[in-house]
């Protein structure tokens, strides 16, 4: 292995080599079955025990169903205790597991069940009408989180009781390496996210550091807010190490300032998983002060990078050592860098997580670069995606020709092997940690009558990170107001990618000469 390649610890072989069905079926059996696994924001409890009946029951039920290996099952849901049971059961069974954002409008959602053709949604009242509006197009059983019945729709509760729970039940047999577990969506730059696919043994890897004493940590000790949304690989990630490392997870089904603070405090949060604003909210928000936060004694940030100011004052507001970082992607099944436990390294996102390597990389050439080296990142290891479902050659141009996925984030490592992100390649937006595709908004507001041209980017903003302002170029002889346009975007599409920086109107979008938008110039212009 070069010098210029950083490698993370070995496989430390603490989870067998198996499907994820196998290791969680295993792992839930281990624990005492009346020792709490998770508790939601109203108060209801589930133990280990419960946890095993309720799953093996839906497993059961699923496969009544005729649901059978490598069926694609999608949830769209916020965050809620039955979400949990339903990965956990569909991965018994060998499903795939699709997590969608339940903000999603009815044309993303066509898009995606045209890729993936799901057997199995599971989704709450809130999204049922935009389900129900693709009934049309396809046939596929429905089943409501919600405990109110809804058009005679199968209630999840009443589903899994009619399940039988038979002590000789086993997980479906699979190749960790070549099935899919979960397939999730991530923003590229040509339009609608793409749909990531990661395998068992991506999933086992994340499951691996997650329990790593130097990395993530989490333990049987532990008390975790599981906030962060689950359709996003840091939520169900994070949410799932808790579960197969015993810790008591603490579900959150969205962030609600009084409410995070209150069951921070009434079930003595350890671990927080969050993002900037999340951070930013505790060191702004004056009810911080009303509650007792003292037993958090990690904090954990990723989407997006945190500046020193922030990581100082959370430190001190928290009575902690330090805020630790984590650089990662979908496409990399979670982290790929972590900050190691107890250590302090203000503005990097830590070194090299398990199984996984790393080289910086000169983005025009290719060639390897040095220690303090700027270059894109590029990254393979176990963690690593199969590939985008039913987009080979986006796939195939994601790796380089060593295997390497490249990131498309530039950034580089000091000589202690701690990698510090920089800017990036692709001209994503991060907003308050979802990545937002200016592409796809462009192609949206060109079809817009009075738009002759559009161009989107990101401005800074110190809560959620970015917001995407639409540069436009007015139809001769129309006139539309911005509060149009913005409305406009706000009816077509899901409420993270809506234009919260605005538009401004302009004579002509700065363009190269093979007709690539120069976003420099956009952003000069501001």
């Amino acid at each position: 292995m070069s010098d210029l390649v950083k490698v993370g610890p070995p496989d430390n072989q603490k989870l067998p080599k198996k499907s994820l069905g196998a290791i969680y079926f295993e792992r839930i059996k281990k624990w005492n079955a009346n020792r709490v696994a998770i508790v939601d924001w109203t108060g209801e409890e589930l133990n280990y025990g419960q946890l095993l009946q309720s799953t093996v029951k839906l497993a059961t039920q699923m496969t009544k169903l005729g649901v059978k290996k490598g069926d694609v099952i999608t949830i769209l849901s916020q965050n809620n205790t039955k979400f949990i049971l339903t990965i956990l059961a569909g991965l018994y069974i060998g499903a795939k597991m699709n997590l969608l954002n339940p903000d999603y409008t009815p044309g993303e959602l066509k898009h995606f069940f045209e890729i993936y053709h799901p057997v199995l949604v599971f989704c709450t009242a809130k999204v049922l009408g935009n389900v129900l509006q693709l009934k049309d197009f396809f046939s596929v059983n429905v089943i409501l989180y919600d405990t109110e019945a809804v058009d005679d729709l199968e209630n999840f509760d009443k589903f899994v009781e009619a399940g039988t729970f038979d002590p000789g039940f086993s997980p479906t047999n699979l190749d960790p390496k070549e099935d899919v577990a979960l397939i999730l969506t991530s923003s590229g730059t040509t339009g609608y996210p793409k749909s990531v696919q990661l395998t068992h043994a991506s999933l086992r890897i994340a499951l691996l550091y997650g329990g790593d004493p130097y990395f993530l940590d989490i333990n049987e000790n532990e008390r975790i807010l599981a906030l962060l949304p689950f359709f996003h690989i840091f939520g169900i990630g994070s949410t799932l190490a808790g579960v197969v490392h015993g810790a008591k997870l603490v579900i959150l089904e969205k962030f609600l300032p009084y409410r995070f603070l209150s069951l921070i405090q009434k079930h003595r949060i350890t671990k927080l998983f969050a993002v900037p604003p999340v951070l930013l909210f505790l060191v702004k928000s004056p009810l911080v002060q009303k509650y007792d936060l003292s037993s958090i004694t990690d904090v954990l940030c990723g989407a997006a990078t945190v500046t020193k100011e922030t990581e100082d004052l959370v430190e001190a507001q928290l009575k902690i050592s330090c805020v630790r970082q984590i650089y990662g992607m979908t496409e990399v099944c979670g982290a790929a860098t972590v900050i190691p436990k107890n250590t302090k390294k203000h503005g990097s996102s830590g070194q090299v997580i398990m199984g996984h390597q790393i080289k910086i990389c000169d983005p025009e050439t290719g060639k390897a670069l040095g220690v303090n080296e700027v270059g894109e990142l590029r990254i393979k290891g176990d963690g690593v995606m199969k590939g985008y479902l039913g987009q080979e050659k986006e796939t195939e141009e994601a790796f380089d020709e060593e295997g390497y996925f490249k990131s498309g984030d530039l950034g580089y490592y000091d000589d202690e092997g701690f990698f510090f992100i920089v800017d990036r390649l692709k001209e994503i937006i991060k907003y308050n940690g979802f990545q937002v595709s200016p592409a796809e908004l462009e192609s949206l507001l060109i079809q817009h009558p009075a738009v002759k041209d559009a161009g989107v980017i990101g401005i800074p903003d110190e809560k959620a990170g970015e917001l995407p302002v639409a540069f436009v170029v007015k139809q001769p002889n129309e006139d539309v107001t911005e509060e149009e346009i913005v409305r406009y975007i706000a009816e077509n599409i899901s409420v993270q990618k809506r234009l919260s920086g605005g538009v401004r109107f302009i004579e002509e979008i700065p363009k190269s000469s093979s007709g690539k938008i120069l976003k420099r110039k956009l952003k000069e212009l501001l």
